[in-house]
């Protein structure tokens, strides 16, 4: 069986797991939305600035908001019936199953990942190479050895090499799950709202968007999505993470923590704009709301030059601070000037207003 869709290239295993609809990235399974494609760079950098400022806890935080968030989605990856569910991960399929979550790690981008061996409940080792980002995907590999073993599992790791080995230890459980961080940082279930008509890029028979194939290559070996037109390293970030994240945040540092997000969005956007002349979309309405929802961030539902400023619509925004942070850096290009920006959400639905700065 082929390994990618013949019309797009896309990896099959990302398709008849998920599709493109009502601009996002939806689990085919149990309807959610589940991830974002986003540049690899721009993740390790923000939270890097975060740990400089903040301290090494927070790397524990990505750790464990990615370990929740990744057993939901390998949970739910190829049915949403717990009795089925039980099925694909108990024995004896657990083995198929493994092996395909094997593939869908690599398709996402999170590095070469290789299973070493697995016996279930006896011993179970991985390896992996050029992993984007080491906290969150270790928290990936024991997200899905959580759900096959129906509590946190204990695990060691060590540096072989240029390779990371990660060897679980039989029948011992993991302290994470007694930690109120824990608790805390549980993801939410993110269903887009229905758009019914509305118009959405063009797209594949596969289900993915026509043009996601021309504008990314999927290296199915080394785990490593690299967009065609820079050369910049991707990932399919799973946004319920990054959700629970800003949610701590927030309780623990105040609302104004989003504008850091924001903030950091904006700027390393705009620096990949001036590095990269005729990159990105047009300032118009097709061209800005292909480029969103082909990435799962979200259907433009309306963009009106009112006054001095613009008004935008985005529909199932499931991770605004993006959003915002990028099309306020697009409205810069633009218009050739500074900006301000205010935003809020309604439900779902992100309303940004950008206008020139004061």
């Amino acid at each position: 069986m082929a390994t990618r869709c013949p019309s797009c290239g896309v990896p099959r295993i990302l398709t008849r797991t998920h599709k493109w609809e009502n601009g996002c990235i939806v689990n085919r399974a149990d309807g959610s939305a589940n991830f974002i494609i986003y540049e690899a760079a721009f993740h390790n950098g923000v939270f890097e600035e975060l740990e400089r400022r903040l301290g090494p806890t927070i790397n524990r935080m990505v750790y464990i908001a990615g370990r929740i968030a990744a057993a939901e989605i390998a949970g739910n990856l190829f049915t949403a019936r717990p009795w089925a569910r039980k099925l694909v991960f108990g024995t004896p399929f657990y083995r198929l199953t493994q092996r395909a979550l094997i593939r869908f790690t690599r398709a996402i981008g999170m590095g070469r990942i290789e299973l070493l061996g697995h016996r279930m409940g006896k011993r179970g080792a991985v390896k992996v190479t050029d992993p984007f980002h080491l906290a969150h995907c270790t928290a990936v590999i024991l997200g899905g050895l959580d759900v096959m073993y129906g509590f946190p599992v204990s695990f060691t790791a060590r540096m072989e090499g240029e390779s990371y080995i990660g060897e679980l230890i039989p029948g011992r459980r993991d302290s994470l799950g007694g930690e109120d961080a824990y608790r805390r940082l549980a993801s939410k279930n993110l269903v887009p709202t229905p758009l019914g008509d509305a118009p959405l890029p063009s797209m594949c028979r596969c289900g993915a968007p026509s043009e996601l194939g021309l504008s990314f290559s999927f290296d199915l070996h080394g785990g490593v999505i690299t967009e065609r037109g820079t050369g910049h390293r991707h990932i399919f970030y799973g946004h319920r993470s990054l959700h629970a994240i800003l949610r701590e945040f927030e309780l623990e540092l105040g609302p104004e923590v989003k504008d850091l997000f924001v903030e950091a969005e904006k700027e390393g956007f705009s620096s990949k704009l001036a590095a990269n002349p005729g990159y990105g979309p047009s300032w118009n309405l097709e061209s800005l709301r292909s480029y969103l929802a082909q990435r799962g961030m979200g259907f433009l539902s309306r963009l009106e030059e009112s006054g001095d400023g613009t008004d935008l619509e985005i529909t199932n925004a499931f991770v605004p601070t993006v959003a915002v942070g990028r099309l306020t850096a697009l409205w810069e290009r633009h218009a050739g000037m500074p900006s301000r920006y205010e935003y809020g959400m309604r439900g779902n639905t992100l309303l940004l207003r950008i206008a020139p700065a004061v």
